[in-house]
């Protein structure tokens, strides 16, 4: 599984999370934890489930759990009183209640066979992937765009299925669809125009893959 979430990449072939780029250290133990959360989302997993998987035949008290929460959140950049990956649910469990993109096998292509989304403008295009796209000056975005007017966080996209919707991120300059400001997440549909601050984009929506033409062939002779 190779999934990013945030500013983070987990790559469980590799073994490794990624901080905005950077290798973060995790104990075995938190990396496996936030590995079975991220596989099981978004169902929560009991923490006899956790136990369970993470040791196997052996009494561990919950405190080394909770422990190893607090691990994994201080390694993803999440936070216990407003957690934005790791939930506690009260008595029984945790579950992982972020936005993620890539999932599956790593390599392994996301989202609807049928439907292609990208994002052009600024005089560059992207392909956004199914369930979170973020937009800004971050490491993180998909599409890095240089301009004062943007936040480095500025907004996203989430792809789920055939639905797109826009986020703003709390951006300084706002986020726009048709040129009226996003205040909450907002339904996008093919050729829609997006601005990110003073930067334009345009949303395009294609239902499989365009037939290549065959070239026509001009007779010998001919001029």
């Amino acid at each position: 599984m190779r999934a990013r979430f945030g500013d983070c990449v987990l790559d469980s072939s590799t073994r490794e999370l990624l901080r905005e780029g950077k290798a973060v250290h995790l104990s075995p133990k938190a990396f496996e934890l936030v590995e079975l959360l991220l596989a099981e989302r978004p169902k929560a997993v009991s923490k006899a489930d956790i136990h369970e998987r993470l040791w196997p035949k052996t009494f561990v008290a919950d405190s080394t759990l909770t422990k190893l929460v607090a691990e994994a959140r201080a390694a993803i950049g999440d936070d216990a009183r407003e957690p934005r990956f790791i939930r506690t649910v009260h008595v029984f469990g945790y579950a992982f209640c972020g936005v993620v993109s890539g999932s599956g096998r790593a390599g392994a292509v996301s989202g609807s066979a049928d439907r292609f989304y990208r994002l052009i403008g600024d005089g560059r295009e992207a392909h956004l992937e199914e369930g979170e796209n973020i937009l800004g000056r971050g490491p993180e975005s998909v599409l890095w765009i240089e301009d004062e007017s943007v936040s480095r966080r500025h907004a996203r996209i989430v792809i789920c299925g055939e639905t797109a919707t826009l986020e703003d991120l709390g951006s300084k300059n706002g986020t726009y669809l048709k040129e009226k400001e996003v205040r909450s997440p907002l339904p996008l549909s093919d050729g829609d125009e997006i601005r990110i601050g003073a930067v334009h984009f345009k949303l395009r929506v294609f239902r499989g893959l365009p037939s290549t033409k065959s070239a026509v062939k001009q007779p010998r002779g001919s001029r």
